[in-house]
């Protein structure tokens, strides 16, 4: 199935950025997968597989945007693009980690000074609390947005440093943020589209979990053979649940790194005039 790219000159939307995203996912199932399958398994490997496997996801990125421009690059020759940087992308994985577990961590405290007195005021009474409650509901989901928005704005880190020689660890987290400027808010919510739409495949990893249901009933607390029973199944269901969870990391990444290359494609023609500028170039203009 050939990719169709998104319509150029044109702003994407939402949907389009998760549509453009999927339909190119589709188009190159068999090598992304093959490849994310294979950044998965390096991941395996403490510190040198780290890095491995994070310049592999971004080798999808890197073959995922070169498509949309019309411009493909066969695997090899991508990781030939991207190798060379494979410990900028564990430098800046890092970097952007520690940014955003400090940021979330100074939100939560905030949330946590203003959650306590409402707490304590669904202690008046039965209206209070659930007043309280309601707030308290509110505080999270503003918390939960804020930290969203955090990371949509360094989410394209990683495409960076595969796409701009000229950029380190360093610079790609400012690059990304001046990117998203200005259109943080469609990011967030590409960003949330994405993870609704891959929901329900890291729900499936938690189903071996419920076939442990009924032997909690029969637990006594004395060690006897309904708790070794208890201990069995739930050893198996988290075996089970471990490699379910692995399989969704090897499909979820390729369709993230997918809907990532349209959406650096298309912040960048918004800012910077990219469809112009490969548009002027001749050998692109034939394959347009």
């Amino acid at each position: 199935m050939a990719y169709q790219s998104p319509r150029r000159m044109r702003p994407l939307n939402v949907g389009d950025v998760v549509s453009g995203g999927i339909s190119l996912l589709r188009s190159h199932f068999k090598t992304y997968s093959g490849l994310s399958l294979k950044a998965a398994l390096w991941y395996l490997i403490p510190v040198y597989g780290w890095a491995r496997g994070l310049m592999i996801f971004a080798q999808i990125g890197r073959l995922g945007f070169q498509e949309v421009v019309h411009q493909p690059e066969t695997p090899a020759v991508a990781l030939r693009k991207v190798e060379p940087r494979m410990w900028s992308f564990l430098g800046v994985a890092f970097l952007v980690g520690i940014i955003q577990l400090a940021i979330n961590y100074a939100i939560s405290a905030v949330a946590g000074v203003v959650i306590v007195p409402l707490a304590a005021m669904g202690a008046a009474g039965a209206a209070a609390a659930v007043l309280s409650g309601v707030l308290v509901v509110l505080v999270q989901v503003v918390v939960f947005a804020a930290q969203t928005w955090i990371q949509a704005r360094f989410w394209l880190y990683d495409m960076i440093i595969a796409m701009e020689p000229d950029k380190d660890a360093t610079s790609s987290i400012s690059r990304s943020w001046e990117l998203t400027q200005g259109s943080a808010t469609r990011v967030l919510f590409v960003l949330l589209v994405s993870y609704l739409v891959m929901l329900p495949l890291y729900l499936l990893t938690l189903v071996p979990f419920l076939f442990t249901i009924p032997f909690f009933s029969n637990t006594t607390g004395d060690g006897g053979s309904s708790d070794i029973a208890l201990g069995i199944a739930f050893s198996i269901a988290l075996l089970v649940f471990i490699i379910l969870l692995f399989f969704a990391i090897v499909l979820a990444a390729p369709f993230f790194q997918s809907i990532k290359a349209v959406l650096y494609y298309d912040l960048r023609s918004r800012r910077e005039g990219l469809d112009i500028r490969i548009s002027d170039r001749p050998q692109d203009r034939r394959n347009l």
